[in-house]
């Protein structure tokens, strides 16, 4: 009785995936293939959903096909009959995962794609350049000076309308009277980041994909995490101010700067700002 299941099994694929005269045995090796054979289909569908629920960047996309080659590996170097005939679906599954997954950002893709180039509203007069980085950099020291929060993100070359689109859409003018009041504690704007493409404050309230890195000191919160986020999946550059400490830092790449100076901001606002 102890084996009933594996013979049942063994049984089954003798029926319905062994039609070239090709039989299961019932034996320990056949039985134990089959052990093999469960135990990975349990992983991969524990392991998948805990991929998607804790992993949201390019990286893992990556990492999982990989994952998905050693499974592939693993089951040609040991035969394992079950895997064999369920990996092509698991392949499909895969696929519809990710797309699904990340379908906002493909819509993105191709709207960018559809549109006339030089969409974006960028900062031709160094005028204007100027005095952009002269509103950022009043705002970012009236903000740190007074120990109140705030995230504001510049679009450079990677388009972020996922987010602009999920945040509450302003497309106003940058000004320091706008920028102070949406980061003062207590609106409703002061909890997501601000989102500027060329001159224009995009949005407010939006938020981003949180970090996975395990190395980030403890007393970066929310905020720094999120700054991380958005510059692990695009190119943007994000200012932070802590409103624990009322120091700023910046992310770009994946990486975080802590304890910018204003001096050092403004140089990095120059380099940063896309100007055609």
């Amino acid at each position: 009785m102890k084996f009933e299941l594996f013979k049942k099994l063994i049984e089954f694929f003798n029926e319905n995936y062994f039609s070239n005269g090709e039989v299961l045995e019932y034996s320990i090796p056949s039985i134990v293939r089959l052990g093999v054979d469960a135990f990975l289909i349990l992983a991969i569908v524990i392991g998948s959903l805990i991929f998607l629920s804790k992993y949201t960047n390019k990286k893992t996309v990556l990492l999982s096909a990989l994952g998905m080659i050693a499974v592939l590996v693993i089951i040609m170097v040991f035969d394992l009959y079950m895997m064999f005939k369920l990996f092509p679906y698991l392949v499909i599954a895969y696929l519809i995962i990710w797309i699904i997954y990340y379908a906002p950002s493909i819509r993105t893709m191709f709207g960018d794609i559809a549109k006339p180039k030089k969409t974006k509203a960028f900062l031709s007069d160094v005028e204007a350049q100027e005095t952009l980085i002269s509103t950022l950099m009043q705002t970012v020291e009236h903000l740190s000076s007074r120990k109140i929060g705030a995230i504001i993100t510049i679009e450079k070359e990677d388009s972020l309308n996922t987010y602009i689109n999920k945040g509450t859409k302003l497309n106003s003018e940058i000004s320091f009277e706008l920028l102070t009041t949406i980061f003062m504690p207590g609106t409703a704007l002061h909890d997501g980041a601000v989102i500027i493409r060329g001159k224009q404050i995009m949005s407010a309230a939006a938020f981003y994909p949180s970090t996975d890195k395990n190395d980030i000191p403890k007393n970066f919160g929310s905020r720094h995490r999120a700054a991380i986020g958005i510059s692990e999946v695009t190119d943007a550059f994000t200012i932070v101010v802590s409103e624990e400490t009322g120091k700023i830092a910046i992310t770009m790449d994946g990486n975080l700067t802590p304890n910018v100076s204003l001096e050092s901001l403004r140089v990095l606002l120059r380099q940063n700002i896309i100007v055609e």
